[in-house]
């Protein structure tokens, strides 16, 4: 009976043994893969750069119109938009009664010591009022319902079978994803990035139609690329700042067109940030999936090159 007990305890230390060796090299091979996106989202490999083809540039700007589309003619994604709305009607009526009590005679009236004739200094000072307004808006909404439009692009993509066919590619349950401490400190950046950059250019406002024109177009591919990060976290697993980027710089005058139709929609007052928010997220997507179509099919005509 000794005999049968020692070899029943060696018995189930060998399972154990076996189930604790084999969830650590899980565990190694989880960390292994991560280690191994981590460094392509940081050098973004060789390959990743020969899968992507640029998307052509009318088709960022066509991508919000078709996103406008989109949201337009599923009620069921207007639900969402209903806590912006209320809270951005409030800042925004604020923000027009302050600015225009405060703000607009004095910046008139140093346009006119400039040497600015009074016509087109109070014209110029009203356009820069209006512009005011709206990044005032665009800010609250950046800041405190960024994650409706994750919501809002992610559902986009679901829909259209995008995710399913990224996992059916990669041969995954479960696409990657940045972890919280990740995401946050992403979102951190472009927070820090966006609005000094919104700060720095908002003097151009003051060029009337040109100086607009300047500001969404230098603006907007960061826009563009703050609501396409996690579609590359899932798609190219491109994890880091630097990894992404190289990818930005490819699609560069997609994105750039994208931003700057997005942003200029957003700038209208009391429509951009209640409709236009929550549209480009949905433009964003299909933007996303332009992107992906894209990179398969360079590899398509590689492989009939090849054949």
């Amino acid at each position: 009976r000794a005999a049968a007990a020692r070899l029943a305890t060696s018995a189930g230390r060998g399972r154990a043994g076996g189930v604790t060796a084999g969830c650590l090299g899980r565990r190694r091979a989880q960390r292994s893969r991560i280690a191994r996106a981590t460094m392509v989202g940081g050098m973004a490999s060789a390959r990743d750069v020969a899968d992507t083809q640029p998307v052509p540039t009318a088709t960022g700007a066509l991508c919000v119109a078709r996103g406008m589309a989109y949201f337009c003619v599923r009620p069921a994604l207007w639900v969402k938009v209903i806590a912006p709305i209320l809270f951005s009607l409030v800042t925004t009526i604020a923000s027009v009664v302050l600015l225009f009590s405060f703000a607009l005679a004095p910046q008139a009236r140093a346009l006119e010591r400039v040497g600015w004739p009074p016509w087109l200094a109070w014209t110029t000072s009203v356009l820069c009022i209006i512009a005011e307004v709206a990044l005032v808006s665009l800010v609250v909404l950046l800041v405190l319902f960024g994650q409706v439009q994750s919501q809002l692009f992610r559902g986009v993509l679901e829909a259209r079978g995008v995710l399913q066919r990224l996992k059916d590619q990669q041969r995954l349950e479960e696409l990657p994803e940045q972890c919280c401490c990740r995401d946050f400190g992403h979102t951190i950046r472009f927070l820090l990035a966006r609005l000094p950059l919104l700060i720095v250019t908002a003097p151009l406002n003051a060029m009337p139609v040109l100086g607009q024109l300047a500001w969404v177009f230098l603006n907007g591919w960061l826009y563009t690329w703050e609501l396409e990060a996690e579609f590359m976290v899932m798609w190219r697993e491109l994890y880091s700042c630097r990894g992404q980027f190289n990818l930005v710089q490819e699609h560069c005058a997609a994105f750039s067109s994208f931003g700057a139709a997005a942003m200029g929609l957003e700038m209208v007052p009391f429509v951009g940030p209640w409709i236009f928010f929550a549209s480009n997220a949905c433009g964003a997507a299909l933007l996303a999936e332009e992107m992906m179509l894209q990179g398969a099919e360079v590899r398509r005509t590689e492989r009939g090159a090849g054949a």
